[in-house]
């Protein structure tokens, strides 16, 4: 791919309906031909790289790999975070509690991201039981970020840096098959290396049929679906989701339940604002469910969400529990 992705006649046909669907109503994205607008507009900051623009576009117009590019000249106060974060930690957030894994060699590796080692323990913690429940051998490693939020702001150079320490490690420890749990990490590891086979744990999931090892309730649920994942990933991920959570719960799919929730693309850390602006119309979709429960496969969307859905829960975790898995062992 060459430094910045041409937006120009023989691709888009200035249509409109990446305006339509774009979450931000960004009016830029017809401007992002640079030969013709002769300029860089300052509102892709708002950008969530939710991908519903390119899901739409009749031409596949690569549009928020655009953004991320033209980003790369940019500094805002979110982006400059982030960079001291990764700097200074080797991680996209300031750890807050400590990581400790066991590492050994093994052609199984999982791999958690920065938010579930640092802030929410209990994924990661749901994700091995559910592996040793299959049977799977596997290793952690000592990680650094993927360079998910670094590809976001369009440093592609430090974000490759990153990743390779992460697969030098795994290189190291003989492994072939990465499984995630995080949508950004995901999304990464599939797109910037082909050395090793990445599974998100839905994926893992459906090749063992685990919603046929779980009882159901009467309990009402709806789940959000997360953008990296249905859509830089496969949509095929949330029909495993929906199966599982319909063998578990009454489960109930929400209006426009891809809609971006407003946590991603670096929009959370860089306009709080606008972020949690964006996050209200999901809130009020999923109100008016009126769910026992709400599901996401995101921990960023699980951040963002619960400041105004408590007890929003990954849905590692609910099934996990199904499993066996106690709360308290997390």
């Amino acid at each position: 791919m060459s430094d910045r992705v041409p937006m120009n006649g023989e691709m888009c046909v200035k249509c409109g309906i990446c305006e339509a669907v774009c979450p931000s109503r960004l009016s830029s994205l017809r401007s992002l031909d640079l030969d013709r607008s002769g300029a860089l507009p300052e509102e892709i900051v708002n950008c969530t790289t939710c991908n519903r623009c390119v899901a739409s576009c009749p031409r596949s117009v690569p549009i928020t790999k655009a953004i991320e590019r033209m980003r790369q000249s940019m500094t805002t106060q979110g982006y400059a975070e982030t960079l001291a974060n990764l700097s200074a930690y080797g991680t996209s957030i300031v750890p807050t509690s400590p990581c400790n894994v066991d590492v050994k060699s093994c052609k199984v590796a999982y791999f958690a991201g920065c938010l579930t080692n640092h802030r929410m323990g209990g994924i990661a913690a749901s994700v091995e039981y559910t592996l040793d429940y299959l049977g799977i051998e596997f290793t952690r490693i000592p990680e650094v970020c993927c360079g998910s939020p670094l590809n976001r702001i369009g440093r592609f150079d430090l974000a490759r840096k990153m990743l390779e320490k992460n697969l030098g490690m795994l290189r190291s420890l003989g492994v072939e098959t990465v499984i995630t749990s995080c949508p950004g990490c995901t999304s990464t590891l599939m797109e910037y290396q082909d050395e090793f086979e990445v599974l998100h744990y839905l994926d893992l999931y459906d090749r063992h049929r685990l919603y046929t090892d779980v009882d159901k309730s009467d309990r009402v649920a709806t789940m959000q679906f997360p953008c990296h994942l249905y859509r830089n990933v496969s949509p095929y991920t949330m029909i495993i989701a929906e199966q599982i959570l319909s063998a578990m719960y009454d489960y109930r799919r929400m209006p426009e339940a891809d809609r971006c929730c407003g946590a991603g693309g670096g929009v959370r850390r860089n306009d709080l604002a606008l972020s949690r602006q964006l996050k209200a119309r999901k809130v009020d979709d999923i109100r008016a469910m009126a769910p026992d429960i709400v599901i996401t496969a995101c921990p960023q969307c699980k951040v963002h969400l619960s400041e105004d859905v408590p007890g929003i829960e990954d849905l590692s975790v609910v099934l996990a529990r199904a499993l066996g898995f106690s709360q308290h062992e997390f």
